[in-house]
């Protein structure tokens, strides 16, 4: 599929359904039933599955534009994480177990028992199922029969789930090659990388747009010095996703989707610098949007695996294979350039 079809199938449409007064209405706690069916009405929550079961056959690769699309439009709703839950629940022969709602998808951070525990995962608290990568196995889990503790950026929209039993889950099967930490580092690398794109035209937009001193702010060389420097940022970042969702199949390379997380953490500690420090005080108002991007990126860096744990990731693999790592890294992002 390629990009002209994207925007004219996806982005749009999804642009006109998440207005910056419907992302405001969501972080209040306002129903996203209807949001979620005009989403999933678009056919690309399926785009992994194969074509003879209703599908486009996609890949992981091809399901990045997607992924940045939705991150760019500031959707909260799990839609890339569905994409490839319902992928993974038709594989193991088990699609109708997860329905039509939105499934987000995380590790077991914690085992207390037969209990099991997520943290910080992202529209966590929008879901109606949350396909758990536990010992080995997923579980696909009923959102609403867990203990929900509200996120710490975006409390209605995400959120630390526990279940009193495994036995809650309503499909189990072997985990086989996917990784529920490294389909969560690509997934949240494309939509960081999305959402970064965005912060990057409003404040552009911005600094064209305020004036001081009887100009624009955009024609001051520490402004345009400033825009540059997030421009590399979100570009870099966006490079670095694509690498981590550069599998043909649905499994990313651990080490490739550690790397592309941890570029789009550290890119989104700068591009939220500094949009906030071009936009001043109004950035932080409710009245701008600015601010429900920052928070996600925010949100995201803390979501497994986190900022820490690919860079913990990371170095493991360095000091183990120092030279094979970083050919891999040189060969795969020559790769994301020229795909």
């Amino acid at each position: 599929m390629n990009d002209d079809m994207l925007l004219d199938d996806f982005e749009r449409p999804l642009a006109d359904l998440c207005t910056d007064d419907t992302l405001r209405a969501i972080e209040a706690g306002a129903s996203v039933e209807a949001l979620w069916r005009a989403i999933d009405g678009l056919g690309f929550t399926d785009a992994l599955l194969p074509e003879a079961r209703g599908g486009a056959g996609l890949s992981l690769r091809e399901l990045f534009a997607p992924a940045f699309a939705a991150g760019r439009a500031g959707l909260a709703l799990p839609f890339a994480e569905t994409a490839v839950a319902r992928a993974l629940l038709a594989a193991a022969g088990q699609r109708e177990a997860g329905g039509d709602g939105p499934i987000a998808i995380a590790p077991a951070a914690a085992h207390e028992g037969d209990a099991i525990v997520c943290r910080d995962v992202p529209g966590g608290a929008l879901a109606q199922w949350v396909l758990v990568g536990s010992q080995g196995h997923w579980l696909l889990l009923p959102r609403e029969r867990a203990v929900a503790q509200p996120g710490t950026w975006r409390p209605r929209v995400s959120a630390t789930l526990h279940w009193d039993r495994s036995t809650l889950a309503v499909a189990r099967f072997e985990r086989g090659d996917a990784d529920a930490t490294a389909l969560c580092n690509a997934l949240h690398a494309a939509g960081m990388a999305g959402a970064m794109a965005r912060v990057l035209e409003l404040t552009t937009a911005y600094a064209q747009d305020r004036r001081q001193f009887g100009r624009p702010i955009a024609q001051f060389q520490a402004i345009q010095q400033e825009l540059a420097v997030l421009a590399e940022h979100a570009h870099s970042a966006t490079l670095a996703a694509r690498l981590g969702c550069s599998a043909e199949g649905w499994q990313p390379d651990a080490l490739m989707a550690a790397v592309a997380k941890l570029r789009a953490c550290e890119a989104a500690r700068g591009v939220a610098a500094i949009a906030h420090a071009v936009f001043g005080a109004i950035g932080i108002t409710e009245e701008h949007v600015l601010g429900l991007y920052t928070r996600r990126l925010h949100e995201w860096r803390q979501a497994p695996g986190t900022e820490a744990q690919c860079a913990r990731l990371l170095g493991e693999a360095v000091l183990a294979r120092p030279e094979g790592l970083l050919d891999a890294v040189r060969l795969r992002l020559a790769a994301a350039v020229h795909g």
